[in-house]
């Protein structure tokens, strides 16, 4: 069973290039740097078109300034029949001095946080599946940041079943924060359709209706 890395990107912040070129550098399957369109940033429109283009049988979509050391546990879970996995429960977001000593090579144990730990989101951050499952319920397409994570989350629970998931730990490295509304969402128009996936979880016919309508990013203003 083949194995490959998808992880959409957008260039332009020193920080998170920094944090690509170091965790490119630790998977050791292909990795596939899958440009957004011109626009809006739009999750979805980057990763999906790397996800049909694929070969592999499992794929890694995995954010550009992550890293999780039970990801090999996730690939296996999917790998032996798994329709997708999440291989970390909690999250740790470092600070920026922390984030600068690892990018040097330091253990990123016991060095400062930005925040708390806490539990990381069912589609955020790294999520492994099967290219089939990804066909079948691809990421929902958002017009800016936040909500497309979690929103997919839901489609896959109620399309295909629940995740496994790996109890490792999930490395959030610094950067300044994408133009947001808040640090919980993005804009009112992407807390709206997380509330209309809200609405359709569970129910699959009314899922798959959702993600068809949202199949294509809105026009840019």
């Amino acid at each position: 069973m083949t194995v490959s890395v998808v992880i959409p990107w957008r260039g332009g912040c020193p920080w998170r290039e920094r944090a690509l070129e170091f965790v490119r550098s630790k998977y050791p399957w292909p990795v596939t740097i899958a440009p957004a369109p011109d626009g809006p940033w739009c999750k979805s429109l980057a990763t999906m078109p790397a996800v049909e283009a694929s070969t592999a049988d499992v794929l890694v979509i995995a954010d550009a300034d992550v890293w999780c050391d039970g990801l090999d546990l996730a690939v296996e879970a999917v790998a032996e029949g798994a329709h997708w996995a999440v291989p970390h429960t909690m999250v740790y977001r470092l600070s920026e001095a922390a984030t600068v000593q690892v990018l040097a090579g330091a253990d990123w144990h016991g060095l400062p946080l930005a925040q708390w730990p806490y539990v990381g989101f069912e589609g955020g951050g790294i999520v492994v599946a099967r290219r089939e499952t990804l066909l079948e319920v691809p990421m929902p397409i958002f017009e800016g940041w936040g909500g497309e994570d979690e929103s997919w989350a839901m489609a896959l629970r109620t399309l295909v079943g629940p995740p496994w998931r790996g109890d490792a730990d999930l490395i959030h490295l610094f950067h300044p924060p994408q133009e947001r509304m808040s640090r919980r969402w993005g804009s009112d128009e992407g807390r709206a359709l997380v509330k209309r996936f809200q609405a359709a979880r569970g129910n699959p016919a009314a899922m798959r209706q959702l993600l068809k309508e949202v199949g294509q990013c809105p026009s840019p203003a």
